[in-house]
């Protein structure tokens, strides 16, 4: 049966009714419901799974849009000068953390927060700053949308502690590390990077002495006479 009806909205909806009854019946067995082989349904299902109505918490903001994150060995001018996630003892002495965030305008204080944890899951540095903005400040336009970005760069120490930045340990020992980005209570970004040990320097291929000749390897003038060689007479 076909609806002429204009508009894809419209469309879409008449499809919707017109799902037969197996349809019907696979879709309440993905949903937690019990698969049927009629149209009879049960009263008042509804998906197992899903949270409840009621107790969900609902947060202010909902509109967060991670733009860049990465992790570098320095940010200069608040922009990071390369894109690393392998950092090797004795060779870097720092890691550096750029993220950028795009928010719907508003005028209130948002706050970010940069957690460091290591590989077995302890806290080394925590990072608050408060965004105080007016609705006009920061603002970008994407393919008809308005923003407010918002920078945050820092830097922790794997030669010595970093204050300034949260940090209460050094990062140093082998393993992996996660850095997690909150925007207003809400994880909005992860990312990673390796310690690894010191890098392992090739062999040298040089020999370590000059090997013995079995002949001179330089040429000899021919002798001019082939008389033996005298002592001068007094």
């Amino acid at each position: 049966m076909k609806f002429l009806i204009p508009g894809s909205k419209l469309l879409i909806a008449a499809g919707v009714f017109a799902v037969t009854a197996t349809a019907m019946a696979d879709l309440e067995w993905i949903t937690g419901g019990v698969p049927k082989s009629s149209e009879e349904k049960s009263q008042g299902a509804v998906v197992t799974d899903a949270p409840g109505g009621e107790g969900i918490p609902t947060l202010g903001n909902q509109e967060i849009v991670v733009g860049h994150l990465t992790t570098c060995t320095r940010v200069v001018n608040q922009y990071p000068i390369d894109s690393v996630n392998f950092f090797f003892q004795g060779k870097h002495n720092q890691v550096g953390y750029f993220a950028y965030f795009l928010a719907k305008p508003s005028s209130r204080i948002h706050t970010a927060v940069a957690e460091c944890f290591s590989s077995a899951g302890t806290k080394l540095a925590r990072y608050e700053r408060e965004f105080k903005v007016s609705f006009i400040d920061n603002l970008l336009t994407i393919k008809n949308e308005t923003y407010q970005w918002f920078l945050l760069d820092l830097t922790l120490g794997m030669d010595r502690v970093r204050p300034e930045s949260g940090q209460t340990a050094l990062i140093r020992e082998p393993g992996l590390y996660t850095i997690h980005l909150t925007v207003d209570g809400q994880l909005v970004g992860i990312t990673f990077f390796y310690v690894k040990p010191p890098e392992s320097k090739a062999p040298s291929t040089a020999p370590t002495g000059v090997p013995a000749s079995k002949g001179t390897s330089l040429p000899l003038s021919t002798p001019i006479s082939s008389q033996p060689i005298r002592p001068p007479t007094k």
